[in-house]
């Protein structure tokens, strides 16, 4: 048994398996690396619409209690280039594998192939510049000259003292030196591990492109030779295929990958789909493999098949696989085009050099229906080695006529690995000027003058101007790139650029001709509809919109721009329709959001009750951000149970993080609405204290709501004088409601010369709400309500005067301290608290529960009263003063000279009880 290729029983070795890992691991980035290093991201926008979550009656009359509604619309990003150090690693463990491997079989060979074999490794080492590391503290060539000394060291003394070593044991010994090596230089390097690997995977760029260059050549007749197989496999001569099937499939294979070369590198196949000449790697690979032993006699001479051959290609093969999976990852766009470009081209050349090869020696036996494969590499005529002094010439001249550009594409794509490592440090130390400077000038010599087609180049300078904050150069670097030729995701990343209103028409033009270079990319269509909502063409928008839905069907950004789309245009049985199309997913919060928010918009209740979504991450994007508060609303309006003690909580850690200090504001409020729902008005109130603080409109916002919640409780003074503050800062509705306010309070006249005002008014809107007011006047019915029913504390108070009738003293105290605590804005419940603890001659307890009540309604004639004669109870007098003064303009002569009986004869009471605790006793006479 072979050790690393297939055994005697033709099942692979363990070279044979790593070999075809890392082709699969180069399969994976092919289809991934792109998404991985230039990812499309979705970006959520929000549009505010007013939205009524319920109403507070005020008489007769209902007004609204009014939020922000927010449809969730979503667009397309592009970030990146992000550096991809785990591919990096993954490429410099199959180098290093590669670099054992091949001095253990070198040193089997004869000396002249033994030293002819060293000399690639050596450049290997050299081109890896170590010295830039920093290991051992300097810059000098110390770490590389041992490099040199150890493992040319190790496979000069396995060549010549241990000829006897089986292969597995030299690969054993060189692979240890390797891996030591490999980690002193991780261990002593100056950088961090990942951006060791990134420089050094960078470095290794040319070596990594002669490897494919090696193994395409290698392979280039493999997919030929194929076809001789499949044309003369079959056991029985009648079975196999002659000359003309032959030479039909060899020459349609080969017009194939001429048409691609001849054309630039493009062969549109079918709409969508071009050919990739690196897949047709894949069968000449496997072809490779399995041949091998069979190709034997064209190498025979140099290398041994069973101690040489069976081990280098799956290293080789481990090699190539490792940088062309690096450069997918990547997504190296001048290092893939040179692989494309070369693989293209040597495969038409090999494979036509092959077949007229095979031709000259073997058609007679072709046309006799014999196994030809058996003896391919046994000519009679032409060498074998013609075929590739034909194939290489070839390719000379061709890259000479071109002046050689796969020279430039490769070191084009090493600067582009090396310009994302320096942009990453820059990015890491954004003081340090010099590093943005010289990524700036890796990137420019990469993309303007290696390889002008250079997208990842463009994209990296972009993003360095993007992390710089400068708009406009980041706008020249991607222009120039779509000047260079079509790019879906240039276009997407320069239109985001276009997001202010002057710049429409700019990003229109660009996302058209975006989407008419690639007119099946669903994310130019969805971009092009959100841009034509900023114009008045809704038929523009419903038309990409459509058109979006076609190329992607059902997609998360489809449905969510689509229902936005309909809400924004008040479309509300077309949005429940398209509602019930298809269940919402709990991880697409744009349309969860949009769905709740038509939820909120309409009457009829859902198939099935939504929950309150529970948010996992601490961090909002704008998306979950609506999602939660619509969530958080429509459990407000409906489906109070869903408040649960878990969910404040979780509201409030989100409040507190400081990445969601854009939404602190409202997750605020939605604290305060919550709390106010569940009947906790007093915590209500002080979370909506510190919004309502300010001059601003929003601020004008929250004081319109807490002047609704003391009219909802009503507090009909405390709430016109916080409505007329809200007034004054620009709440649009809040003097109509002052109106109401000071009607119900008694304050008539009052009333009348708000409607007055807002009829004078110049505005529409203002004057409509003074008309109103005026007819609600003129109707008599703006009266308070004598049953304080639904409000806060009325059901604690009943309880309390129960346990009173009861004699349970103890649960009555308990209920009016819940009062005090939890209801102080709630007047008669305020009273009664008071007077229970006057009865129990607990005044300090009165007091305290009239000086709450009077915290809420400052005006109120009744607490004041009460207030005057606690504070006469509990000997504070000097806090009566002020109160006093003010039941004195607002209580007749005759009720005020009453009141002041009252308080002299509190105040009487008071100084003799007081007078009688601090006499002494007289002496008894028994004494």
């Amino acid at each position: 048994m072979t050790p690393f290729g297939l055994n005697r029983a033709g099942r692979p070795g363990m070279l044979a398996l790593l070999a075809t890992l890392a082709v699969g691991l180069a399969v994976f980035y092919y289809f991934t690396g792109e998404d991985s290093t230039l990812p499309i991201r979705l970006v959520p926008h929000l549009q505010a619409i007013p939205l009524t979550l319920s109403e507070v009656a005020a008489g007769p009359v209902r007004l609204p209690v009014q939020a922000s509604g927010f449809i969730v619309t979503l667009t397309h990003d592009v970030a990146g280039p992000f550096t991809q150090p785990v591919a990096a690693s993954v490429f410099l463990v199959l180098l290093a594998a590669l670099l054992a491997g091949w001095v253990a079989v070198a040193s089997t060979l004869q000396r002249t192939a033994f030293v002819a074999s060293m000399v690639p490794v050596i450049f290997l080492l050299l081109s890896l510049n170590t010295e830039s590391l920093g290991i051992f503290n300097t810059n000098e060539r110390y770490f590389l000259y041992l490099m040199l000394g150890l493992i040319g060291g190790a496979g000069f003394a396995l060549h010549a003292f241990a000829e006897h070593l089986s292969l597995t044991v030299r690969f054993g010994l060189v692979g240890a030196v390797v891996a030591v090596l490999s980690g002193l230089l991780f261990a002593q390097s100056q950088l961090p591990a990942p951006e060791t690997a990134l420089q050094l995977a960078a470095y290794a760029t040319p070596a990594g492109a002669v490897l494919v260059a090696v193994l395409v050549l290698w392979v280039g007749v493999e997919n030929i030779r194929a076809l001789l197989w499949f044309n003369s496999q079959a056991e029985q001569p009648g079975s196999r295929f002659g000359l003309g099937p032959f030479l039909a499939a060899s020459g349609l294979y080969l017009a194939v990958v001429i048409l691609y070369a001849w054309n630039n590198g493009t062969l549109p196949l079918w709409p969508g789909v071009s050919l990739d000449p690196l897949v047709l790697l894949l069968p000449a690979l496997l072809a490779g493999g399995l041949g091998l032993r069979l190709r034997a006699p064209s190498y025979a001479g140099v290398l041994p098949y069973a101690r040489g051959a069976a081990q280098l290609y799956p290293i080789v093969v481990m090699g190539a696989a490792g940088a062309l999976g690096y450069a997918f990852a990547t997504a190296n766009t001048p290092l893939l085009v040179a692989a494309r470009s070369f693989t293209g081209l040597a495969l038409a050349l090999v494979g036509g050099a092959f077949l007229l090869y095979v031709l000259i020696n073997f058609s007679p036996l072709i046309r006799q229906r014999l196994r030809v494969y058996w003896v391919v590499f046994e000519p009679r005529r032409l060498p074998f080695y013609t075929v590739y002094i034909l194939a290489v010439g070839g390719l000379l001249m061709v890259q000479a006529r071109l002046e050689f550009p796969l020279l430039d594409q490769v070191r084009a794509g090493q600067y582009n690995y090396l310009g994302d490592l320096t942009r990453q440090q820059s990015e890491a130390a954004p003081d340090d000027l010099a590093l943005a400077g010289l990524a700036e000038r890796y990137y420019a010599e990469s993309g303007d003058v290696l390889y002008r087609a250079n997208v990842h180049a463009q994209f990296g300078r972009a993003a360095l101007y993007r992390f710089r904050q400068q708009r406009q150069n980041e706008i020249n670097a991607l222009r120039r790139a779509l000047v260079r030729g079509p790019n879906e995701k240039i276009s997407l990343r320069l239109a985001t650029l276009y997001n202010a209103p002057d710049d429409l028409f700019e990003g229109l033009d660009i996302l058209r001709k975006g989407l008419k270079a690639q007119p099946r990319s669903a994310a130019l269509a969805g971009d092009l509809a959100q841009l034509f909502t900023q114009t008045a063409l809704s038929d523009s928008v419903g038309h990409y919109l459509d058109k979006a839905e076609q190329l992607a069907p059902g997609s998360y950004a489809s449905r969510t721009n689509q229902l936005g789309f309909l809400l924004s245009q008040n479309l509300l049985a077309e949005a429940r329709k398209l509602s019930a199309q298809a269940p919402v997913k709990t991880d697409e919060p744009g349309v969860v959001s949009n769905s709740t928010l038509l939820q909120l918009r309409t009457a009829a209740p859902p198939k099935t009750r939504p929950v309150v979504p529970a948010v996992a991450a601490l961090q909002l994007d704008a998306a979950s951000f609506a999602q939660l508060y619509h969530g958080v609303l429509l459990a407000v309006a409906r489906y109070p149970q869903q408040l649960t003690p878990a969910l404040l909580t979780r509201l409030s850690q989100l409040g507190n993080e400081p990445a969601n200090a854009d939404y602190y504001e409202q997750l605020l409020f939605l604290q305060a609405l919550a709390r106010h729902t569940l009947g906790q008005e007093v915590i209500a109130r002080q979370l909506l204290v510190p919004l309502a603080s300010g001059t601003s409109a929003t601020a004008a916002y929250y004081q319109q709501l807490l002047g609704l919640w003391q009219l909802q409780q009503g507090q009909y003074a405390a709430a016109a004088d916080q409505l007329a503050f809200a007034a004054a800062h620009g709440a649009p509705q809040a003097s109509e409601m002052q109106a109401y306010a000071l009607a119900l309070s008694g304050q008539t006249d009052s009333a009348r010369v708000v409607a007055a005002r807002l009829l004078a008014s110049a505005d529409l809107g203002q004057r409509e709400q003074g008309r109103r007011v005026q007819q609600q006047l003129a109707t008599g019915q703006l009266v308070a309500t004598t049953s304080p029913v639904g409000r806060i504390g009325t059901a604690w108070l009943a309880q309390a005067r129960q346990a009173e009738l009861q004699n349970n003293a103890a649960a009555a105290s308990k209920s009016y301290q819940r009062i005090v605590r939890e209801a102080p804005f709630n007047e008669a419940a305020i009273v009664a608290a008071a007077a229970f603890h006057t009865r129990r001659r607990n005044y300090p307890a009165a007091y305290e529960a009239l000086r709450a009540g009077l915290d809420e309604n400052p005006r109120s004639p009744g607490l004041l009263r009460a207030y005057v004669l606690a504070a006469a109870d509990a000997g504070l007098t000097e806090y009566a003063v002020e109160a006093l003064a003010q039941l004195r303009g607002q209580l007749p002569a005759v009720a005020y000279a009453t009141l002041a009986a009252d308080y002299a004869t509190h105040q009487a009471a008071r100084a003799a009880a007081s007078a009688s605790f601090t006499e002494a006793p007289a002496p008894s006479p028994l004494q």
